[in-house]
């Protein structure tokens, strides 16, 4: 749907919503308008009533990041996320620790940090990777009081882009932690720091935290725990949002997010030594 939504965006010609929607299902029978407009809003994120019969480019956006779209970089916020999570599968897994920094105007200006009591023990595998034990968490607070917790945190800067490095992961976790707890989801568009930095510097040819890190010479004390890698990963930010304005000239999150959206630049590959001469 993502592709789908890009290509229209990019094309710069209108759409109708109808077309629009049979293209999001790749249906090959007609759609009945009234559920084409709940498919197109879904898949925007936008309240159906909101959209007009036939979409211009600027229309395929959801609504935060149409408030944001001309938002210069440098006045901008930015919460920048890092979880550690007792397993991958966010259906069967939970939310161990929470790790958040706040980034304004490319500055560090807030931290946030809370463990979670898990509904059961820790798998042994997550106790060796993060150091956070049973005994570590036995008197955290519950899933529901840390996202309460975290949701005002997050509610200081409404707005602002969810940022994570791969960020799906995160975002995926988070939305359905406060999901469960009642609370409503975060409406902030989402950056990843290994999208941008696959596009912003295609040279690099490996992007985990630990080598994007390394490459902008950004030290972690505190790897596989939340706020350390959240802080990293922030500060990871404001060297990719240096160079996105430098040498790309983007100058504000419409082109930034825009730009994310981008195919990564195929890396050129060095010749092995047995590969001919060129003559």
């Amino acid at each position: 749907m993502q592709r789908s939504l890009n290509r229209f965006r990019d094309s710069g010609e209108p759409v109708d919503l109808v077309e629009l929607a049979q293209q999001l299902l790749a249906a090959e029978t007609a759609i009945d308008p009234a559920l084409a407009r709940r498919i197109v809003g879904l898949a925007l994120d936008r309240a159906p009533q909101s959209l007009p019969d036939r979409l211009n480019p600027a229309d395929l956006r959801p609504d935060a990041e149409i408030e944001l779209a001309d938002r210069p970089i440098a006045a901008a916020d930015f919460v920048v996320v890092d979880l550690e999570t007792t397993g991958l599968d966010v259906n069967g897994a939970s939310v161990l620790e929470i790790g958040a920094v706040r980034v304004s105007q490319l500055r560090i200006v807030d931290r946030f940090e809370t463990l979670l009591r898990p509904p059961g023990k820790l798998p042994r595998a997550i106790v060796a990777l993060t150091g956070i034990s049973d005994a570590m968490v036995a008197e955290a607070p519950t899933e529901r009081r840390a996202l309460r917790s975290f949701a005002r945190w997050l509610d200081r800067t409404p707005t602002a882009p969810f940022v994570a490095h791969n960020a799906s992961f995160d975002h995926r976790f988070v939305s359905r932690a406060l999901d469960s707890c009642g609370l409503p989801p975060y409406r902030g568009a989402v950056l990843c720091t290994r999208k941008l930095a696959r596009r912003l510097i295609p040279e690099l040819g490996r992007y985990n935290l630990d080598h994007l890190c390394a490459h902008f010479g950004v030290s972690n004390r505190a790897r596989h725990r939340a706020l350390g890698d959240a802080d990293a990963t922030a500060r990871a930010l404001l060297d990719l949002l240096e160079i996105a304005q430098s040498r790309f000239e983007i100058g504000n999150l419409g082109e930034l997010i825009d730009f994310q959206r981008r195919p990564p630049a195929k890396r050129k590959r060095r010749p092995g030594p047995n590969a001919p001469a060129k003559r």
